[in-house]
């Protein structure tokens, strides 16, 4: 479950979700007074779900946790510069997801594995609940960590945000810097790919029905 669905849930649904924006927005202007624990809630509040996503990025758990270290360090350098009309988790998985894509991009060693996804992920690109079921939690972790290494780090990125963070297509375009239409043309190409994978690597795992399907 994300942060943000969490909040939702301890916050009694999706009516009471623009108060916990209001509240961040409150501690932003608290921190931006020179109120450091207020800036440190905001770490207790996001660093969970930040590292999440970025680790599904980098494929790294690890360097994950410097990502987000280093992403909160110029979120609080560059705080004046904080555009309310944004939650702060939007503003702060953008600086997460660039650092993330840098990494990617700038990584000349083998990458090492993480734990990622699960049963839910693997349906969203072709799998199937009968398939799925038949599946150890590590199997789905390896199909998976496997599989996302066919994006490139925007289509990474695109997917991992809309279908598995659930961002809205116009928080994961404000994240990753583009248009909307650039995050849905990502997710429609990540979604395919993995699609495509899935297929030739997995076949076992796709209904006879869809085998061979593009």
């Amino acid at each position: 479950m994300s942060t943000r669905e969490s909040h939702c849930i301890l916050l009694g649904g999706a009516r009471l979700r623009s108060e916990v924006v209001m509240d961040d927005r409150k501690v932003v202007r608290a921190a931006l007074g020179g109120d450091e624990e207020a800036f440190a809630d905001l770490v207790r509040r996001y660093s969970g779900g930040l590292h999440r996503a970025v680790a599904r990025i980098v494929l790294d758990d690890e360097e994950a946790w410097d990502v987000v270290q280093m992403a909160f360090i110029k979120a609080w350098q560059r705080l004046d510069r904080y555009n309310p009309r944004w939650s702060f988790s939007t503003w702060l998985y953008r600086i997460g997801t660039n650092l993330a894509i840098d990494l990617v991009r700038s990584r000349s060693s083998r990458q090492k594995a993480h734990r990622a996804g699960n049963e839910h992920q693997l349906r969203l690109v072709g799998g199937t609940e009968e398939t799925t079921t038949r599946l150890e939690h590590g199997e789905v972790d390896g199909i998976l960590r496997d599989l996302v290494r066919y994006l490139t780090p925007q289509q990474r990125s695109a997917f991992i945000m809309r279908e598995i963070e659930d961002f809205e297509t116009a928080e994961v375009a404000e994240i990753l810097g583009c248009s909307t239409a650039t995050v849905r043309n990502h997710v429609f190409q990540a979604r395919k790919t993995l699609r495509r994978e899935i297929q030739n690597r997995f076949p076992e795992f796709v209904p006879e029905d869809q085998r061979g399907q593009k």
